[in-house]
């Protein structure tokens, strides 16, 4: 999702953009620009894509599909609010869009208006009765504003369509517990065992249910189980650990709190659980640091205050224990034993004046307690409720999934994030090739340096000073700023007033395309190319740009139709053959353009490479190994062939060679090869 801040994006919106006025009158129509707009949102440029929507909305603003497009790129961009106001807009001007519900619905989920998004989705459902998004989504509306019964009802009808989708056999189950159906729970989690039994999802959520129905035993086994298929939910270990401290299996439960914290380092529970365990073997320092982190994550937790001043005074830090009791009776003003604790530890370090003034707090207190509000008693009586006064045994807290699993979906992910802290092999991704290499302006800064990405024939290209700015080569785009859009837009006036004085400059040309290819205005930039190589026949850059793009906008389109297609029945239609047909020769096209870059600079490897990508778009995996052994002949470091060549090898059933390549490509730092070639050992070693 592209990361502009709220800000920027409400400044952008009320911005009286230039959209080169002259070439929109003679080149674009508001199709072609609502098909731009339409690409720009595939790629992820949200707010390029806004702007053509825009500009549809202003010179027809009758039209219904502007707006729910544009509602579309807001959701995108965490503007709910106006993501519904344009999905009603467009329902005003055509009410049988059943998209523009779908939009809806899910703008008024996120909005936590949960009825109307269920409505939305309702209305949506007339039109395609047996959608399985749209009922999975009402799925979530019913289930948010607390209609359980009508989500299972939704869910069955869920499962009647896809008998085998094993993950609604889970979200019943956890439905059914919700209603208090722990028999229906059981029987609906036994059922999605069956059907996945490898999965440790079913076999947590089983052995939780049977945790508090206090079938310990049962529980420990499920919990086993679930952590035998490399469960990495933090709740199994720390469920586990406490079935273990109760059969006082102390060095197990230690090694489940540990790995929980290593899978979830700022849970809570697994720390302060742990600490509690900790201090009841006598490991009181590692046990205070746990509750340190604790207060880290958590500084009014008044458990663990009241853990950490006990420990505390039992090692001699009694200025320490003090500040920990302060804290307490700020918190709670009339916890007894804090006054107690704070007396005692001034007595021990000799200050019997405050000693004194405490014990005195303390029984006036104690003496005064029935004039003393019943809730306020009650509150801090709390703190104690679960921990004995020597502060070594508990009642350790169990984790409930079903209560933490959906913490963290309004939590916004930060580009910040270290990726590559923790067990690496355990991150869950997609398996799909590295991308294709392109030419641009911009890309997207690497972690870890990793492929070569210099070329002779490009750095002579950029000391010409042909171009507004240097070419990169990357794979790794980036969406552009509104600032940065709107110079683009510039550039491509100057471009055509300067093509309008000489239309037999081919570097004119190449520079306008890839401006149009920046605002996603494909087939303005092949037209471009198509004047560059026929003004300069052995123009190599434009060739490579010209094939790339060609690929961008088969890409773009089969992402439309599959779009329009989503709220359909899916069926297969003449023009779906027709569109097939197209890209068969779209395809030949673009072999054609890299098979030229490589006549023309035989070791140009990106060329090598993105034909090799776009064999394997084809099912023709062998062809392709044999394009990305020749770019690892002419670069023995290029980490993305031996990413790509060895999810080819994997396809083809050559597991030792494409297993080795990916172990290659993961030393050159692709690390999510280490995910693939762990999963991959996971699956033949139960497949055996």
């Amino acid at each position: 999702m592209n990361k502009q801040s709220n800000r920027q994006i409400k400044n952008f919106l009320f911005l009286s953009l230039i959209f080169f006025s002259s070439i929109v009158s003679a080149q674009l129509n508001t199709d072609r620009i609502l098909t731009i707009g339409k690409s720009a949102f595939y790629f992820e440029d949200y707010v390029l894509s806004i702007q053509y929507f825009n500009q549809v909305i202003k010179i027809k603003p009758y039209l219904a599909e502007p707006y729910m497009y544009r509602a579309m790129a807001k959701i995108q961009l965490g503007d709910y609010e106006g993501a519904e106001k344009d999905c009603n807009e467009a329902i005003e001007r055509n009410p049988f869009i059943p998209q523009a519900y779908y939009t809806r619905g899910f703008a008024r989920l996120k909005l936590n208006c949960f009825n109307e998004a269920a409505e939305d989705f309702s209305k949506a459902l007339e039109f395609s009765p047996d959608n399985l998004y749209l009922i999975a989504n009402r799925i979530l509306a019913f289930e948010k504003a607390g209609n359980y019964e009508a989500a299972l009802k939704d869910i069955d009808e869920y499962l009647k369509l896809s008998p085998n989708n094993t993950d609604m056999y889970y979200e019943k189950g956890r439905l059914q517990l919700a209603l208090k159906d722990t028999i229906g729970a059981e029987k609906t989690f036994d059922k999605y065992i069956e059907m996945n039994p490898s999965n440790s999802l079913g076999w947590s959520a089983r052995a939780l249910l049977k945790l508090q129905r206090n079938d310990k035993e049962g529980a420990l086994k499920d919990y086993n189980e679930a952590i035998k298929r490399n469960s990495t939910f933090a709740g199994d270990y720390i469920n586990r650990a406490f079935l273990n401290i109760e059969k006082n299996n102390f060095r197990q439960a230690l090694e489940d709190y540990n790995k929980a914290i290593a899978l979830d380092s700022k849970n809570e529970l697994a720390y302060f659980n742990r600490g509690l365990l900790r201090a009841k073997l006598g490991d009181t320092n590692n046990a205070l640091n746990d509750f340190e982190r604790v207060l880290t994550l958590n500084p009014s937790s008044s458990e663990v205050l009241w853990q950490k001043a006990i420990l505390e005074s039992t090692l001699g830090n009694y200025e320490e224990a003090i500040k920990n009791y302060q804290q307490l009776i700020n918190n709670h003003p009339y916890f007894l034993p804090a006054f107690l604790g704070i007396a005692e530890a001034y007595q021990k370090l000799g200050d019997e004046k405050n000693a004194f003034r405490y014990k005195q707090l303390a029984y006036n207190l104690e003496t005064n307690k029935d004039k003393i509000k019943k809730e306020q008693i009650t509150a801090s009586a709390k703190i104690v409720q679960n921990t004995q006064n020597n502060g070594k045994q508990r009642n350790i807290e169990i984790f409930n999934r079903f209560i933490t699993q959906n913490a963290s979906e309004n939590e916004t992910n930060s580009k910040y994030n270290n990726s590559l802290r923790g067990t690496i092999q355990d991150k869950f991704v997609d398996i799909v090739n590295e991308p294709n290499f392109i030419l641009t302006y911009y890309s997207k800064p690497e972690e870890i340096r990793r492929t070569n990405l210099f070329h002779l024939a490009v750095e002579e290209y950029n000391l010409q000073k042909k171009l507004s700015s240097p070419l990169k080569i990357t794979n790794h785009e980036i969406p552009l700023t509104p600032e940065l859009i709107n110079q683009h837009f510039e550039k491509i006036n100057s471009l055509s007033f300067q093509l309008g004085k000489n239309d037999q400059d081919a570097d004119l040309y190449f520079s306008r395309a890839l401006e149009f290819s920046l605002i996603r205005d494909y087939t303005s930039a092949i037209e471009d190319l198509n004047k560059a190589i026929s003004l300069r026949p052995n123009f190599m850059l434009a060739y490579f740009t010209r094939a790339n793009i060609r690929y961008k906008l088969i890409e773009s389109d089969n992402q439309l139709n599959k779009s329009a297609n989503t709220l359909t029945d899916g069926s297969e239609t003449s023009s779906n053959k027709i569109k097939e047909q197209q890209n068969k020769l779209d395809f030949e096209l673009i072999l054609r353009d890299y098979d030229k870059v490589i006549q023309l600079t035989p070791d140009f490897t990106f060329a090598y490479f993105n034909k090799a990508n776009i064999l394997c778009n084809q099912k023709d995996f062998s062809t392709a190994i044999i394009y990305y052994s020749k770019v690892i002949e002419l670069d023995r470091d290029f980490a993305e062939a031996y990413f790509n060549r060895g999810l080819s090898y994997l396809f083809l059933g050559e597991d030792n060679k494409g297993l080795n390549d990916l172990s290659k490509a993961g030393e050159l730092g692709i690390y999510k090869s280490y995910n693939i070639i762990h999963r991959f050992k996971q699956q033949s070693q139960e497949g055996k």
